[in-house]
């Protein structure tokens, strides 16, 4: 099996970019997916959570807050520890148990919005794409998708891994500034050479 670790920043297009791959016929396996799962009510994600903080992040439904839970993240680096040393592990175990169910495919997509700033998946793949975009664009992307104000895209942003490093640290670079046919355009003709260079 060939892993390739797809990841990018906030709003760089790599749920786009994990779609149009799922399309072209590729097994994908989302990280942020899993996060989303696993913190459903009655969940391991969820249970934890509600075991460390109480009530805190719980809403008037039973479920927990994600909004609230992620404005605080983004203003306190000490949550941000703590909810990942909550939920990495799960999240990490949950990705080996679904890698395991798939160990029979040719070509595998890991999404890994951390893929270089967490390091533990690095091991897993065989090749890192990353989807990358202008911070004009980035931060754009952030304010319509979220509906945050630009202070705060910014920051969120300015949490991540710069740029600079990513596209240094990455395998193959794609570019996603223009439209969404032209992301397609270089996908396909990523898989296209990914087929032919392991014939």
């Amino acid at each position: 099996m060939f892993i390739i670790g797809l990841t990018g920043g906030i709003s760089s297009g790599k749920s786009t970019a994990a779609k149009i791959l799922k399309e072209l016929g590729l097994k994908i396996i989302d990280l942020d997916q899993i996060t989303h799962d696993i913190m459903k009510i009655g969940e391991l994600g969820y249970i934890e959570i509600k075991k460390e903080f109480g009530e805190k992040y719980i809403d008037t439904k039973n479920a927990i807050d994600r909004k609230l839970l992620r404005d605080e993240i983004f203003s306190s680096l000490d949550l941000k520890k703590r909810i990942e040393s909550i939920l990495h592990p799960i999240i990490f175990e949950t990705c080996n148990e679904q890698l395991n169910k798939l160990k029979h495919e040719k070509y595998l997509v890991l999404v890994i919005p951390l893929l270089f700033e967490t390091k533990n998946y690095i091991s897993l793949i065989d090749e890192s794409l990353l989807i990358d975009c202008d911070l004009k664009t980035q931060i754009e992307r952030v304010i319509n998708r979220d509906g945050v104000s630009e202070q705060l895209a910014s920051r969120i942003i300015k949490n991540q891994m710069s740029r600079d490093e990513k596209v240094l640290l990455a395998d193959k670079v794609i570019l996603n500034d223009g439209n969404i046919n032209y992301l397609k355009a270089q996908l396909e003709s990523y898989y296209k050479n990914l087929l032919k260079d392991k014939k």
